[in-house]
């Protein structure tokens, strides 16, 4: 007899790091998505230079951790596998709407900004997608967004005022081979290329 799987929902104490501090005079709210491998940490370290003053940026961590290399200590995140996808994909999304509930962000006035960063780029599509609650700008930073979104209709439903593909030109995953099929694909979406890899440019998203 084949073995039958079954699901149980439990309780998880999750990780997320925040910069700036979140008041009325908040300007914008950034929520950003790290990409494989990354810890919240150090990615939202990354987004030093967007802190103003008029900003708070929020860096949820996935939930997923595992050591990057046998013996070794480092340790990283990712926001899913292909093993048993579903839930995985089902658990992040309620993740993120929890913390965006948590923080109570729908009674700010400021402008809410989504980034997801290479990895980050698909867990962010699966998310905005089915989400209902406020965003205004939607930026995928080196990385496809899930594979079941890309066509035209589900594209259509990305109505968020603001909309960008930020990418390198040097970037090893998104580059001559799948670049076209990736930027024709985001109508509406403002393409942004910069001089470099698969790295996250604070200047880049400063200067949009």
């Amino acid at each position: 007899m084949a073995a039958i799987a079954h699901h149980v929902t439990v309780s998880k104490t999750a990780r997320y790091y925040t910069l700036g501090t979140l008041t009325e005079r908040t300007r914008e709210i950034w929520i950003v998505i790290h990409g494989w491998a990354q810890l919240a940490e150090q990615f939202v370290g990354d987004f030093a230079a967007l802190d103003n003053g008029e900003r708070f940026i929020i860096a949820p961590e996935a939930l997923n951790r595992f050591y990057l290399r046998a013996g070794k200590p480092e340790v990283g995140a990712t926001w899913m596998t292909r093993e048993d996808r579903e839930a995985e994909m089902k658990d992040y999304v309620s993740y993120l709407n929890t913390i965006y509930d948590t923080l109570g962000l729908s009674a700010y006035q400021a402008k809410i900004v989504v980034l997801g960063f290479s990895q980050g780029v698909a867990t962010l599509s699966r998310w905005v997608y089915q989400n209902e609650r406020r965003i205004d700008a939607v930026i995928f930073y080196a990385g496809e967004i899930a594979n079941e979104l890309q066509n035209a209709e589900s594209i259509a439903a990305f109505t968020q005022k603001e909309k960008y593909f930020i990418c390198g030109t040097e970037d090893p995953f998104i580059n001559e081979l799948n670049l076209p099929k990736v930027t024709s694909l985001l109508k509406g979406f403002t393409v942004v290329m910069f001089e470099g890899k698969h790295e996250l440019k604070a200047d880049t998203l400063v200067n949009i």
